[in-house]
Order: structure tokens, then sequence, then C-alpha cells
């Protein structure tokens, strides 16, 4: 069988294809639409013994000026396939999928499972890499499977929800497997007319007029919520360029939180910034406490600053650098850090730099 013709690019621009509009060029780029186009790709880097990153929507990540010094594939593999099973559906996506395209979709089918991830923007074959979660729901509640390329040598392989080893905001193919796949499609089981689960105060105070609120009136509810924390990259809506949630919210020991609880409660302390974990541990709000380090919404410097709608969003404000969102960040998390004692990790990804900021012990 002869090898698929497809067509590498040299020097290609980064910054126009990610939301931070940020970074320098790519070596080699590539766009890929099927199994074959990454399979051609995978062997050409491997001819050129250079490094590979995936890259999909390009929103959640902060690339280098100096840019990526190898093969930047382009997923673009589409389409969907639906499958009953028993009382759900089973619905296949190609992880180039536009992920809010795709959560319309399934809204619009009544099937319930992925309506409080309207509005991230992104793929579909991002949504199990970091497992993406909004207002109580995760991507790994509904994922049933996930096909990659093993990038090493092209081959495809499947994994289960188990397989996947799910946490917040991880996953295999972000930890121990970082760098190693490229997801072609996700599988997730999801219910036809099922009721939804709201778990978010914020989100349950949008729905309090109806009843029995529905998948649709749930991913309304959330698109008018992301909205207005600027956050919803659509047509006709005030967005910033950005990588959406810049740091993750910290999971703490209960005691290391209640230290914290303590601290805050002199100033007055905020409703709504913890959420207790099974086990024990405490989710805390990365925005509460960049805020009441001294960060307020609106707060820059030069080209960066913080959304004003947002503490958790960082922005390039127009014409700045890696370095500079680098050092803003920076800057932010060393006053988390001596204030609280709380070292904040980035949720965008860190992408070409020499070697990882923050003191993170990985690049992806």
């Amino acid at each position: 069988m002869n090898e698929r013709k497809i067509e590498i690019r040299e020097n290609e621009p980064l910054a126009p294809l990610t939301t931070f509009e940020v970074g320098g060029p790519a070596r080699y780029c590539v766009r890929i639409v099927c199994e074959e186009d990454a399979a051609a790709a995978l062997s050409f880097a491997g001819e050129k013994g250079c490094e590979t990153l995936i890259l999909g929507g390009g929103s959640n990540v902060l690339i280098s000026d100096e840019g990526f010094p190898g093969l930047v594939l382009l997923n673009r593999i589409t389409g969907i396939t639906v499958e009953e099973s028993g009382g759900s559906v089973l619905v296949t996506a190609g992880g180039g999928e536009n992920w809010q395209e795709f959560v319309d979709l399934c809204v619009a089918r009544g099937w319930q499972g992925l309506e409080c991830l309207a509005g991230i923007p992104g793929t579909v074959g991002a949504s199990p890499i970091q497992n993406i979660g909004a207002y109580g729901q995760e991507a790994s509640q509904a994922i049933a499977e996930v096909r990659c390329l093993e990038i090493a040598t092209g081959e495809a392989v499947t994994f289960d929800a188990e397989e996947c080893s799910f946490r917040y905001r991880e996953s295999i193919f972000n930890t121990r497997h970082a760098g190693r796949y490229l997801v072609t499609s996700v599988t997730f089981r999801l219910l036809p007319g099922g009721a939804p689960v709201v778990k978010y105060r914020e989100l349950a105070e949008r729905l309090a007029g109806i009843s029995l609120p529905t998948p649709a009136d749930v991913r309304d509810a959330v698109i008018a919520i992301r909205a207005g924390k600027g956050v919803l990259v659509r047509t006709g809506f005030e967005s910033f360029r950005s990588a959406g949630s810049f740091f993750k919210n910290p999971v703490l020991p209960r005691a290391r939180f209640a230290e914290i609880e303590a601290l805050l409660s002199e100033a007055g302390k905020a409703e709504n910034w913890a959420w207790p974990l099974p086990g024990g541990d405490v989710k805390v709000s990365a925005a509460y406490l960049i805020q009441s380090a001294g960060f307020a919404r609106g707060h820059y410097r030069g080209n960066v600053g913080i959304s004003p709608h947002h503490t958790l969003i960082l922005i390039n404000r127009g014409g700045a650098t890696a370095r500079e969102i680098v050092e803003f960040a920076g800057e932010v998390r060393q006053r988390v850090l001596d204030r609280f004692g709380v070292a904040l990790l980035p949720e965008a990804r860190m992408i070409g730099f020499a070697s990882p900021p923050f003191g993170c012990d990985r690049e992806e």
C-alpha cells in the first residue's frame, strides 16, 4: 500500500493557531485529517529525528517565543458515529471535532452527560488529555474509551476509561504517558433524555426558575455564565486573547486548608471558594487566592494582565510575548506562595521552553 501524501510546511507561525496569539514558529507543521495522515506524519518525524507536538484548537497552550523545534501536527480528524447501547448511546467523535459544536450536537439530540462542558474552546481530542471539566462535570464521567496512535510506532491503541487513570485535570496522557499518544477519536457514553445533575451554586441560581432543567437549559445557563466571564470564544461574544484558566485550582490536605481558611477569615472570607473532595482533601479556588494576594480583576502591566471578568484568566492585551506572560504569571504565583504557602501549577501547557516555567517538573 502506498504511503499517503501529506503536505509538510516549514517555519509555520504558531501564534495564529492559539487563543493566546503568542509564540514563535514550528520547524515543521502538517494538517492531518485521518489516521493515515497521522501515521505518515509520524513517519516523517521519525526520519527527521524530531519531536512532535499535537495541536487541536490551541486553546490551552502557551508557546515560547522561540516556537517549537519539531513537527506540529494539527489534528483535524473529524467524523461522528452513534451506537445505541442499552439505555445509553455511544457517541464517537474524531479528535479534531470542534468541542463546542460537538456538545451542541449532543444537547440538541437530548443526550445528557456533557452539557456543563459547553463553551469550552478546543477539540474533542483534548478532552481526555487534561480531563476537561466545569461546573461540577468532567469529561471522564462520560468517556467510554479513547483511541490513539502511539507516536513512536504509529500503531493504533484503545484505552478504556479505567486505563486512562482520570483525576482532576489529569490522565495518563498528560502525566506518565505525556507526549506518547495522538488522540484520534473519543467515545462517550451519554443518556438519552437523562436529567442533568446541577452541583454548582452559580449554575443552580441561573436555573432557579426551571423546575426540571433539561440538558439544553443547563447548556444555555453555562454559556451565559461563561459569556459573563469573557471566556466564551464564540462569534458575537466578548472574549480575550488567553488560554482560559491559566492556573489549576489547588487540591490541599484538610489541615493545610484550615490554615489558609484562618488567614482568609481575618479579612472576611468569601463564599463558595472551596469544595470538599472524597477522601478528605479540599479543592480551593485559585482565583480567590490570587485576588486575596492582591491581584484584582483588570490588573495589568504592559501587554499582559488579568481579565476584567475573572482573576484566573491571564490575557494578552495586544502584542505580548510569551516571556512577558511567563514573567507576569510568575509574579502572581510568587505572591500567592508568599501569602499562603501554596504553589499554583499552570493549567495551560508550556510548549517549547528551554526549561519549564514555574519550577514544573515536566513540559508538555
